[in-house]
């Protein structure tokens, strides 16, 4: 802190001295157009922030109280509150705003500690907020992870509406934002990509391929080139980004239906299944309910493309099983013209006597001819196919993992579904499970993979 903006600005004792409503506390901050206390007013028993402004030019202070009186006007759960404006007996302007106890955006963002789920969350109330300033003929004019706060109870902030940036980089109330809507509505955009993307949007638009796919096309749209693309207010990107949620679980409800059946080998009878009783808090239904057959599942129809992929691949499958029973029928065929001139030797005499007659050969002929063999001939018996001990379990497992994509959609956890969503099409590439799991696998996508080798191991012995 220099001395010069000391100096320029009272102390958190002068301060006092002129607000005697209000008991300053310290002096956090200090800048060149502007000063931040925290102070208390007792007689509401509350915290507040004082910004004490430099003195505007002539011809700036009268827009500057009708900006002013414009943010006071914004009332929002989301948005810091504006108490009072005046001037101190000393001459300086002052400016009483909410206390917000939480820490900057950016910060958190930063230290790694907004997860997606969170994320979507906070972008839901800040479309809301931002709509309500562009309803109110308003604009942020500064808006970024640097302006907005995020409380103990992890709801957003809006701070610095109506503020602009001075050649310092410094917010200040003395200069006027050169905004507009679509201005706002880019920077929002930004905020977004930084969110989910954990970095911040680059100066010529690409958005980062670290985006959850679910939300990408939502932010591509925010920040495209061509205005005539992008969103027109805030109400829109929160549609956006619910409807894109909602298709994300829609799609794997409809990998679930489907996905082709399990055929049960043959077992004895099954045990009876005891009900699964629902957990402490929850308003759903047990899964089997004892004495009542279970709804019916609708099915959705299947699309004339997937008609057409499943008729292409029955021909297929009947083209192979044709081609296969013909090499069979011509093997045995060729086997059976051939029967009397192969003869098998037994194991002990197979190395010392030839396979074929001499005539056979014809490159010998003073070779001597071998009696003619008066056993039995054996003929090798044909190995028929094994089934793949392993198919009902890797079927099941794909159920289970399908099964969690969708409980964790349900149930918006995002930060599990890049890796139950990789886990999927590692099994329908039909990649082995790796012998050792991430350190960052979620739990429950941990707790099948073990279920999944502790059964296959069971299958090998």
């Amino acid at each position: 802190m220099s001395e010069m903006h000391s100096s320029a600005f009272p102390s958190a004792e002068e301060l006092g001295n002129s607000l005697l409503q209000y008991d300053i506390l310290e002096q956090i901050q200090v800048e060149n157009e502007s000063a931040i206390y925290r102070a208390r007013q007792p007689a509401l028993e509350r915290q507040v922030m004082i910004r004490v402004l430099a003195e505007p030019p002539v011809e700036a202070a009268t827009r500057l109280m009708e900006r002013l009186r414009s943010r006071a006007r914004l009332v929002h759960p989301r948005i810091v509150a504006v108490y009072d404006f005046g001037r101190t007996h000393s001459g300086h302007l002052y400016l009483i705003t909410e206390h917000v106890d939480g820490r900057l955006l950016c910060d958190l963002i930063r230290e790694r500690q907004i997860t997606p789920k969170l994320a979507y969350t906070l972008a839901l109330q800040l479309c809301d907020a931002l709509s309500l300033i562009h309803e109110n003929n308003t604009l942020h004019g500064a808006l970024n992870t640097r302006t907005l706060l995020v409380d103990r109870d992890w709801q957003i902030k809006l701070t610095g509406i109506g503020m602009a940036e001075n050649e310092t980089g410094e917010l200040s109330w003395l200069h006027e934002a050169q905004s507009s809507v679509g201005n706002d509505l880019y920077a929002l955009g930004a905020v977004l990509h930084e969110m989910f993307g954990k970095e911040p949007l680059p100066a010529d638009g690409r958005i980062s391929r670290n985006l959850p796919p679910t939300f990408a096309a939502v932010i591509r749209r925010c920040v495209h080139a061509e205005m005539a693309r992008r969103f027109t207010s805030g109400t829109e990107i929160k549609e956006a980004l619910i409807s894109a949620l909602r298709s994300e679980k829609q799609k794997v409800v409809q990998a679930e239906v489907t996905a082709p059946p399990v055929i049960p080998a043959i077992s004895p009878a099954p045990v009876a299944k005891v009900p699964e009783q629902p957990s402490l808090g929850s308003s759903a239904p047990p899964r089997y309910a004892p004495g009542r057959p279970p709804a019916p599942v609708q099915r959705a129809q299947p699309s004339f493309a997937k008609k057409l992929d499943d008729f292409l691949w029955s021909c297929l499958r009947a083209s192979l099983h044709l081609m296969i029973f013909g090499v069979a029928a011509g093997i045995l065929f060729v086997s059976y013209l051939l029967k009397d001139k192969i003869i098998i030797g037994d194991r002990e005499t197979a190395t010392e006597e030839p396979a074929f007659p001499a005539e056979v050969l014809g490159k010998l002929p003073d070779a001597p001819m071998l009696p003619e063999r008066t056993s039995t001939q054996i003929s090798k018996p044909i190995e028929l196919p094994v089934a793949d001990p392993f198919a009902k379990l890797n079927a099941e497992y794909q159920n289970a993992v399908q099964n969690e994509a969708s409980a964790a959609l349900e149930k918006v956890r995002l930060d599990d579904l890049p890796f139950i969503q990789k886990e999927l099409q590692r099994i329908q590439s039909g990649e082995p499970l790796p012998t050792t799991d991430e350190a960052v696998l979620p739990a429950s996508l941990k707790r099948l993979r073990d279920d999944y080798r502790r059964q296959r191991a069971a299958i090998e012995k």
